[in-house]
């Protein structure tokens, strides 16, 4: 996609089209958790209406950009030592790490205490990551279970895997088959169900047509809310 400027008073956003022929008139504006600007706009729809509309709800993105902005910069580079904090499940957790012979990670109260043979800076991350995949596929398959008898376009659980993926929490594939980021699991549940539902709809709506967004709030009231809580977190739990 190419990328387009538009002039908002001192500011300068940049944006990319994805020209979607389900689309009849409406323009879609998402910033992305890395503040890049993505508009699905109707295929007919020239480079000025789009822009126009992107003018129109120029505050709303400049605040959400900001917001953004604002995240990253108290988002410091993971050390992976004793007292750092780690989320989980929408909760930081105190961070200890000790010696041991044998290597385990679990949380006892409010500490995620990791125990490891080899201190190093590459052991402590490794066990820790591998911890949080063991905990998305129990999470994400429990959530799955929960929100699927209300979906009943599906007749049976879709095929589903964990995925690492540095911008985006899921993804459905044409085939239907899900695809995860097990660093959801850092987020909280809500967040954790807003995901799964809206891949959900996609094999309902394979697009973000007028039809998906009916759709979708009808299985996720206030999704536009807890969107906005996830993005708000993206920079400290997509770390």
């Amino acid at each position: 996609m190419a990328d387009h400027r538009v002039i908002y008073g001192d500011d300068e956003f940049t944006f990319s089209v994805n020209h979607r022929n389900e689309l009849t008139h409406k323009v879609a504006i998402h910033v992305q958790p890395d503040r890049r600007i993505i508009v699905d706009a109707p295929t007919g729809a020239s480079l000025l209406e789009i822009k126009k509309a992107l003018l129109k709800r120029a505050r709303l993105i400049h605040r959400q950009l900001a917001e953004l902005g604002e995240a990253h910069r108290h988002t410091l580079p993971r050390q992976y030592v004793s007292g750092e904090t780690h989320w989980y499940l929408g909760k930081r957790y105190l961070l200890k790490v000790y010696k041991g012979q044998q290597e385990q990670t679990k949380l006892v109260g409010g500490t995620l205490v990791v125990r490891v043979c080899d201190q190093s800076t590459e052991r402590v991350p490794t066990q820790l990551n591998e911890w949080y995949q063991r905990q998305a596929t129990m999470v994400f398959e429990r959530r799955l279970n929960t929100v699927l008898p209300k979906m009943q376009w599906i007749q049976q659980q879709p095929q589903w895997q964990l995925r690492n993926m540095n911008k985006q929490w899921g993804s459905c594939s044409p085939q239907g088959r899900l695809s995860l980021n097990p660093k959801l699991v850092k987020a909280p549940r809500q967040c954790i169900d807003y995901v799964i539902i809206h891949e959900l709809c996609h094999l309902k709506h394979h697009n973000h047509s007028d039809a998906f967004y009916r759709l979708l709030p009808r299985h996720c009231p206030g999704w536009e809310a807890v969107k906005q809580r996830l993005d708000n977190l993206a920079e400290q739990i997509l770390t």
